[in-house]
């Protein structure tokens, strides 16, 4: 491929109920630039008005890295003057923050390295699974910046605020042993078991996944919903076709066929 048939960019795949983003950048570890940053509330609003997409699956585009963070190649033209950093840092900010509030299943897919802005991105999803080997890390005390507060809160969330510390303090390495080991991580799965897990949520009711992510987000991030709204997604379930054909599912002893309605 030609330098000029090159564009870093993130990909959207679909395989039935499955979506699949993926980070398309393996000349800089799958970094992110503004432009991918920029791009990700397009594909969030593009999977969420789809009935038939079940659940986000977000994963880098090759073994390399998952992503590596932000592309730095990019500072001098992007965040070189005041302006420039306060719009990169509000496009980064609401494009993760609309990943956390996407209001189906988010997985990542992790393998290689996951850095900075790419284990930001992986705080906000739902759940994380390692695919083979990974390696992780936060280098903002190697390189004299700090981390937006929302990062950090839900970080803390995951791990506790002693591990929280030391990752933001020791800017060091974790690799999936030591990651499943403080929490940053749901498992370590090979590809198929991976798959077999993202397809498993696909099958559920996509009704019960909204009202558990919406009442757990607001216990990670107080006022992200509300108590009432988190009320309501419950009796949202209660009221659905989909509860009826759970319990007659489950009373035939037959999977259910779950329509998110």
């Amino acid at each position: 491929m030609s330098s000029e048939e090159y564009v870093p960019s993130l990909r959207l795949q679909r395989d039935g109920r499955v979506a699949t983003l993926t980070i398309a950048h393996p000349r800089r570890l799958n970094a992110m630039t503004f432009e991918m940053w920029e791009s990700i509330p397009r594909f969030l609003k593009e999977v969420a008005e789809d009935p038939e997409l079940r659940v986000l699956v977000l994963r880098g585009g090759d073994e390399k890295a998952f992503s590596s963070g932000a592309d730095i190649s990019q500072f001098g033209e992007r965040r070189s003057t005041e302006e420039g950093v306060r719009l990169w840092n509000s496009t980064v900010q609401a494009s993760v923050a609309q990943l956390a509030e996407f209001p189906k299943p988010v997985v990542a897919l992790i393998s290689g390295i996951c850095y900075g802005g790419g284990f930001g991105l992986a705080l906000h999803c739902d759940l994380r699974y390692v695919v083979g080997e990974a390696a992780f890390a936060i280098p903002a005390a190697k390189l004299g910046i700090g981390y937006y507060p929302s990062w950090l809160r839900r970080l803390t969330a995951l791990v506790g605020p002693a591990a929280a510390k030391e990752i933001m303090f020791a800017s060091r390495r974790y690799d999936q042993a030591q990651a499943l080991r403080l929490g940053l991580i749901n498992d370590v799965l090979d590809e198929a078991a991976a798959c077999d897990m993202v397809e498993r949520i696909g099958g559920l009711a996509p009704l019960s996944h909204r009202a558990s992510k919406m009442a757990i987000e607001e216990a990670v991030v107080p006022g992200a919903y509300g108590t009432q709204a988190c009320e309501d997604a419950v009796l949202d379930c209660f009221h659905s076709e989909d509860y009826k054909e759970g319990q007659a599912a489950f009373q035939e002893k037959r999977p259910a066929l779950f329509k998110g309605c």
